[in-house]
């Protein structure tokens, strides 16, 4: 991505929302930089000026997606500390981002290109995928005997999948997202079913 100084960092932003529109309604084969340019009400000198291809300005949107999941990746488990507590933080981490409006928009669009694209797929794949760090957190705990989990990949696949089951799939081509209080029940709700499917107390459970 571009370094953009804060003066300019509206025209940054305006470029970045017409090219999703754009893409969006267009495809990325048949979008044009000019009509992503009048959309934005920028020459088509600066258009190029931050982005030099068309090719350059839909990574960017993907690693602009990629940047608002940040959050997600600094979350680590902590050693001894409530299991609970931190397995909440770290949905709720994603859960803010998925309320966001523009950032159901980018997802829109990416998701609906990479389908047609299978070279832009690869491209993105990497850069938006932060099922590792639910994966990580659930080893970890339970490499502490916070958990009880044979398979922490397909553990992390199922909580992130729990979340975006109710506050992304459904939502991605509605342009709605959930309220806070929605939110709220959906990740109360995931992090219980991952407690009641790996808690310390399951072991035991299942011997009654």
């Amino acid at each position: 991505m571009n370094e953009i100084s804060a003066p300019n960092a509206s025209k940054y932003a305006q470029i970045i929302e017409a090219a999703v529109a754009e893409f969006q309604e267009k495809g990325f084969a048949a979008a044009s930089m000019d009509r992503i340019s009048r959309q934005a009400e920028v020459s088509k000198r600066t258009l190029y000026k931050y982005f030099e291809s068309k090719e350059n300005l839909f990574r960017s949107i993907v690693t602009e997606l990629s940047s608002r999941f940040a959050e997600v990746l600094e979350i680590r488990y902590e050693k001894g500390r409530d299991v609970r507590e931190q397995l909440t933080e770290l949905a709720w981490a994603e859960g803010r981002i998925l309320m966001l409006p523009d950032v159901m928009a980018m997802s829109r669009m990416v998701i609906s290109e990479i389908l047609r694209n299978p070279t832009l797929a690869e491209q993105a794949q990497g850069k938006l995928d932060k099922t590792a760090s639910f994966i990580d957190m659930l080893r970890e705990a339970a490499a502490d005997g916070q958990l009880q989990i044979d398979d922490p990949e397909q553990a992390g696949r199922e909580f992130i999948g729990l979340i975006k089951a109710r506050a992304f799939w459904p939502l991605l081509f509605s342009g709605t997202v959930l309220s806070h209080e929605e939110m709220a029940d959906t990740i109360n709700n995931s992090v219980e079913m991952m407690m009641r499917r790996y808690g310390p107390d399951t072991a035991l459970s299942s011997t009654d």
